[in-house]
This record gives structure tokens, C-alpha cells and sequence, in this order.
């Protein structure tokens, strides 16, 4: 679901400023390209977020039907979280790039699928060194552990600082864009 929807929430998000002509007046103002790039990746999130809050309703009829244990139901909706911003900071970075919108999604898309096949090459992998790199990448086995309902902090450090290492290329790539305005 992430993987469709993220590119199709993302692509506006510079391109239409860029179509509407309203860039030059965002990368003016007295705020920094950095602070534009996280208002707008935090207004996505929020839409995000807003589309799992329905599936909430599941848990509370199945709370009421039987006694579930809401610790692994708390971690997956923290993991469909952190996923989420990840995919949304490199959906963000692939508006920065185009003026396009179908571009942007594409764009963003085919970023987004090297990083959710990480599993996958890691199962097709040969040399130990460079399959134990992948497993760290490995957005399966993340959610594996997520799903048990146990929150590793190392899972945490990896999305925050994906999702922060996208944020800050998209400010980059921003700042980049107003020199050559």
C-alpha cells in the first residue's frame, strides 16, 4: 500500500508550487528551504496518517469480540509509521528533482523500489559480508519484528535517520534550485 500511495501523495508537493508559480514566493520568504521542506513533509504525514486512522475501527471491533493483545497492534501502527515517513522523505527528495508531477511520482517510485526489495536481493545474495548489509536494510524483517510487537531501537535509528537524510537532500536540492532562479 505504502509503496503506491506515497509516490501519489509526494508528487504535488513541489511541482505544483512550481506550476502554480508560487516557489519563487516560498524560497524568498525570510524561512529556510529546509523548514519549506519539513512543513511540507509534515503536512503528507499527517494526510498519511489520516488514511490509516479508519483501520483503527478493525482493532476496536476485534477489541470488542475478544481479548487482543494491543502491544504487537501499537508497534505495527509505529512501524506503518516510520515506513511511511521514510517512503514520504524519498517521495519528498524525487518532488525536489522535477517539475512534473507524473515525473515526481515515477521519479520517487523507482527510488522507493530498491529499497523495498532490499529483502529480496539480500535472499539472492551470496558473499556473507554484503548479505548481513543487507539484512540491516531489510524493510521485511523490520516489519517481522514490529508485527512480534517488539520496538528495537536500532529499527528506530534507521528510520529516523533515512527519513532525516532524505529531508536534508530535499532542502539541498531546494537551495540548489533557488541559486539557479
Amino acid at each position: 500500500f505504502l509503496l503506491f500511495v506515497v509516490p501519489l501523495i509526494a508528487m504535488r508537493l513541489f511541482p505544483e508550487e512550481r506550476k502554480s508559480g508560487t516557489i519563487e514566493l516560498l524560497l524568498t520568504s525570510p524561512v529556510s528551504e529546509g523548514t519549506v521542506t519539513l512543513g511540507k513533509f509534515i503536512g503528507a504525514l499527517g494526510f498519511l496518517a489520516t488514511l490509516w486512522l479508519p483501520t483503527l475501527a478493525y482493532v476496536l471491533i476485534l477489541r470488542a469480540q475478544t481479548s487482543i493483545d494491543l502491544g504487537p497492534v501499537a508497534s505495527a501502527y509505529l512501524a506503518i509509521l516510520l515506513i511511511g515517513a521514510y517512503f514520504l522523505s524519498v517521495a519528498t527528495f524525487a518532488s525536489t528533482l522535477s517539475k512534473n508531477q507524473i515525473v515526481a511520482a515515477i521519479l520517487a517510485f523507482a527510488m522507493l523500489i530498491p529499497i523495498f526489495s532490499a529483502g529480496l536481493i539480500e535472499g539472492m545474495a551470496t558473499d556473507p559480508k554484503f548479505r548481513s548489509a543487507l539484512s540491516y536494510f531489510n524493510l521485511w524483517e523490520h516489519m517481522e519484528e514490529f508485527s512480534r510487537g517488539v520496538v528495537d531501537t536500532r529499527r528506530l535509528v534507521y528510520y529516523l535517520s533515512a527519513t532525516a537524510f532524505f529531508l536534508f537532500l530535499a532542502a539541498v536540492s531546494l537551495a540548489a534550485k533557488k541559486e539557479t532562479t
